[in-house]
C-alpha cells in the first residue's frame, strides 16, 4: 500500500496563526515587560519576519487580566478622519470587555448615539455627524480611573502615513503623528497604550512627511531578531514533525547556511520547494544537492522577491531610489560594499549630506547587514541573487 505524502506544516504569504504559529517567547515577553512599565512600543523589524503573527497571537492569548489587547491592520486608511474613526471604534469595542464599564457601557452608547458596534470596532451611529477626534479626546480620559488598560496593536501605520503623503495629504499624515504622540504623552490618556508596527521603516516615512524624530522618540523600540540556532532547530522539529521529508543534523546545518537569515519566511520557501519537488518525483529522501536545486529554482522564479524592489521604488523619490538601487546592485555583483564605495556613489548622486541614513533604512527594513569588517552585505542570499538576476550587467 502506497504511503500518504505528508508536507511540512508551514504557511507562506500570510501571517501564521493557530498550529502554524511558532512562538517567539523572547519577543512576546519583551513586549509584555514594556507594557507593564507603561511604555508604548515600536516593533522594528524587516518585512516577512512575522510581526503580525506575534501581534495577533498576543491579542488572542492575552496573559494579563488587567489588559485588553486589540489588533487592527490600518493599511486601507486613506484619510485622517478614517484613522480616528478606526481608533475610536477599537477603543469603544474594548470598553465592552472592561470590568469597570460593564454597568455603564449601555448608557455610554445611548449618550453618544451608537446603535451598533462589531468585534472589529466597526461602529454605526443613529443619524449623527461624528467628530471622531473630539470623541476620542472626550472618551479616553474617562478610562483613567479604571484598573485595566486597553492596548491597541496597530499594524501598517507607516503605510498609512506614506499613502497620505503620496496622495497630497502630508498635513493629515503629520496630524496623525502629532496626535498619537499627544495621546501617548498626556497623563490623562495613560490607560490607552499603543504597539505600532509596519512593513516599511517608520523613521523613513517621518522624514518624508517633514516630521521630526521627536514625534516617535518616546516609543520603546523592540528589535525583532531572526531565530537563533536553538530556535531554528525547534522550528524545524515543529514544522517537519511527521512529514515525509525529514532533515538529518547534517542537512539542517546545510539548510541553515543556505538560508543564512533565519526567519520562518525564508526557511519556509526552501522547505516548500524541496517538498513539492520531491513529491512530484516520488522521492522520500534528500541530499544537499536537492537543497541547492530548490534554492536555485526559487531564485530563478524570483516572483517572491520582486515586491522588495518595487517597495523601494514606490516609497522613494526617484533620485533616492536610483542611489539605493545602485548600492544594492553593487553588493549583488561584488558581494559587499565599503563605506568609501558608498560615499563615492553618494557623490555621483548628490547624496553626500544624508547617504548613511539610506543605508540605515536598508538595514532596518531587512535588506542589508553590517559585517565586523565594516562592510555591508545582503542579509539574505535570496535577495542578493534576486538583485543580481534582475540587474545582470554591472560595470561599477
Amino acid at each position: 500500500m502506497k504511503e500518504n505524502w505528508v508536507s511540512p506544516k508551514i504557511i507562506i504569504g500570510k501571517e501564521a496563526m493557530g498550529d502554524f504559529y511558532f512562538r517567539r517567547n523572547k519577543i512576546e515577553e519583551e513586549i509584555w515587560n514594556e507594557l507593564r512599565k507603561g511604555n508604548n512600543i515600536l516593533i522594528a523589524a524587516p518585512r516577512r519576519v512575522g510581526k503580525t503573527s506575534v501581534m495577533k497571537y498576543m491579542v488572542k492569548e492575552c496573559i494579563e487580566p488587567n489588559y485588553k489587547l486589540i489588533f487592527s491592520n490600518v493599511q486601507g486608511v486613506n484619510a485622517e478622519v478614517d484613522f480616528y474613526k478606526i481608533i475610536y471604534g477599537l477603543i469603544v469595542s474594548g470598553l465592552q470587555g472592561l470590568k469597570g464599564w460593564k454597568s455603564k457601557i449601555e448608557g455610554y452608547f445611548t449618550k453618544v448615539g451608537i446603535s451598533e458596534i462589531s468585534l472589529s470596532g466597526a461602529i454605526k451611529f443613529k443619524e449623527k455627524e461624528v467628530d471622531y477626534f473630539k470623541e476620542l479626546n472626550d472618551l479616553i480620559p474617562q478610562l483613567k480611573a479604571e484598573e485595566e488598560s486597553i492596548v491597541l496593536f496597530i499594524d501598517e501605520l507607516p503605510e498609512v502615513l506614506h499613502n497620505l503623503y503620496k496622495n497630497g495629504k502630508e498635513k493629515e499624515a503629520h496630524n496623525i503623528l502629532k496626535n498619537l504622540r499627544h495621546w501617548r504623552q498626556n497623563p490623562c490618556f495613560e490607560k490607552i497604550r499603543f504597539v505600532l508596527a509596519g512593513s516599511v521603516g517608520l523613521h523613513y516615512v517621518i522624514g518624508l512627511i517633514n516630521g521630526r524624530p521627536a514625534d516617535v522618540n518616546d516609543l520603546f523600540t523592540i528589535n525583532y531578531l531572526p531565530l537563533d540556532n536553538k530556535d531554528f532547530d525547534e522550528y524545524i522539529n515543529k514544522v517537519t514533525f511527521g512529514a515525509t521529508i525529514s532533515y538529518t543534523p547534517k542537512l539542517r546545518t546545510y539548510l541553515k547556511t543556505k538560508v543564512n537569515y533565519l526567519v520562518p519566511y525564508f526557511i519556509n520557501l526552501l522547505l516548500d520547494e524541496i517538498d513539492r519537488s520531491c513529491r512530484d518525483k516520488g522521492q522520500r529522501k534528500i541530499s544537499t544537492k536537492d537543497i541547492d536545486e530548490a534554492m536555485a529554482k526559487i531564485i530563478n522564479e524570483n516572483h517572491q522577491f520582486s515586491d522588495w524592489k518595487k517597495r523601494l521604488y514606490d516609497y522613494m523619490p526617484k533620485e533616492d531610489f536610483d542611489f539605493v538601487n545602485e548600492v544594492l546592485i553593487h553588493i549583488a555583483h561584488k558581494d559587499d560594499i565599503s563605506i568609501q564605495q558608498i560615499y563615492d556613489k553618494a557623490q555621483n548622486h548628490k547624496k553626500t549630506d544624508d547617504y548613511m541614513s539610506f543605508i540605515s533604512d536598508l538595514i532596518k527594513d531587512g535588506y542589508l547587514i553590517k559585517q565586523e569588517d565594516g562592510k555591508y552585505v545582503y542579509i539574505s542570499p535570496f535577495l542578493k541573487e534576486f538583485w543580481k538576476n534582475n540587474n545582470p550587467v554591472y560595470n561599477g
